[in-house]
């Protein structure tokens, strides 16, 4: 089968982060603990805890939690790789949105976008959350006329266990759980994205 179109999450395989919110929390020394005990626990859901998050960084400058950041080493090769199949590449992030940085590599990129009052930090509007990728990624396919079965996807996370389930091939890579393992097609590990590209040019480009 030839694919047609490659998803990649973004956080912690085009990024060495493996969480965009923690990145800030971390910059900023934040201790965000509480929110996230509340999330697992089921007393609050998904946008709630990313709009309780974002509440700890209210009036942070953009110059602050727009921090530049480096994509893993073979990103360029990687976005080589995606233009030269022809593939339609999308990514899909239940991050926050200064990650765009990264969007040129893509068609279509979908991530949660922090809401500013001037140029500080005021709210969060949720697109993409735990639960929803393979959704998000097969409505935006669906605008060049593919679907997800003819898609590779990549993740990491259990956050992208329905994409990973949905699509027609996937790939874990540097898989957090054994669950993420166990619902890929394949497993890759490194800290480079070169391995990544590889695969998929054997992939794509055969």
């Amino acid at each position: 089968m030839r694919y047609r179109a490659v998803v990649l999450d973004v956080d912690g395989v085009l990024t060495n982060f493996r969480s965009a919110w923690k990145r800030i929390h971390d910059i900023l020394g934040i201790d965000a603990d509480l929110n996230r005990a509340l999330y697992e626990r089921g007393y609050i859901d998904y946008i709630d805890w990313a709009a309780a998050d974002v509440a700890l960084w209210r009036g942070v400058p953009r110059y602050v939690v727009e921090a530049p950041f480096r994509p893993r080493e073979g990103f360029d090769q990687l976005c080589d790789v995606l233009r030269r199949s022809g593939a339609v590449a999308v990514a899909v992030s239940a991050g926050v949105g200064y990650t765009r940085r990264l969007s040129g590599c893509f068609a279509e990129f979908y991530v949660n976008d922090i809401i500013y009052d001037g140029d500080l930090v005021a709210g969060i509007a949720v697109e993409v959350t735990n639960a929803n990728k393979a959704e998000v990624a097969a409505k935006a396919l669906s605008r060049y006329g593919v679907s997800l079965d003819e898609s590779i996807a990549v993740g990491d996370s259990e956050t992208d266990l329905p994409l990973l389930e949905s699509a027609g091939f996937s790939i874990a890579f540097n898989p957090t759980s054994r669950r993420v393992e166990e619902a890929a097609d394949v497993v890759l590990r490194s800290q480079r994205l070169h391995v990544l590209a590889k695969y998929l040019s054997s992939l794509l480009l055969r």
